[in-house]
């Protein structure tokens, strides 16, 4: 493949996925610019933050003197959910979560944007809980081999 006009367009692709097959059980789906971005603003519950989290070099898997290189794109969707529910425990939360990352995975996992080969998932970071909010990482990487030619 040649190099991508956008290097990020995984991203929206992701986002377009998830609107798609989540219609009408998230309240929002949208890019972030940073992983730090995800969970600061507020929006309505349950939503989405896609977020690039960098590249991952694949040492040798790529043809050539550096101008084809295999490249694990690495991207975290982040499901923010509240609930007022048991808010102490997290119960509620929980409860709201489970059914919505299930969904998540199944919209995700093997699903193949454009461009790359079919995502897959990764290490993530660990979820957080504070006051009746619940912000679950889930991590995706997305193989590319693109080739640079002058």
């Amino acid at each position: 493949m040649r190099l991508p006009q956008d290097w990020l367009d995984i991203g929206a692709q992701i986002v377009e996925r998830l609107q798609g097959e989540l219609s009408g059980e998230l309240r929002q789906v949208r890019l972030a610019a940073a992983i730090e971005e995800i969970g600061d603003a507020t929006p309505a519950s349950p939503a989405v933050w896609v977020a690039w989290g960098g590249d991952r070099i694949v040492e040798g898997a790529g043809p050539g003197q550096g101008a084809a290189q295999a490249i694990d794109q690495q991207w975290i969707v982040a499901l923010l959910v509240r609930s007022a529910k048991d808010a102490a425990s997290g119960g509620g939360v929980t409860d709201k979560a489970g059914p919505l990352l299930a969904r998540i995975l199944a919209a995700l996992m093997g699903w193949q944007p454009q461009g790359c080969r079919a995502l897959r998932r990764v290490e993530a970071p660990r979820p957080t809980y504070l006051a009746g909010t619940g912000v679950y990482p889930l991590a995706f990487a997305a193989r590319l081999t693109p080739v640079n030619t002058p």
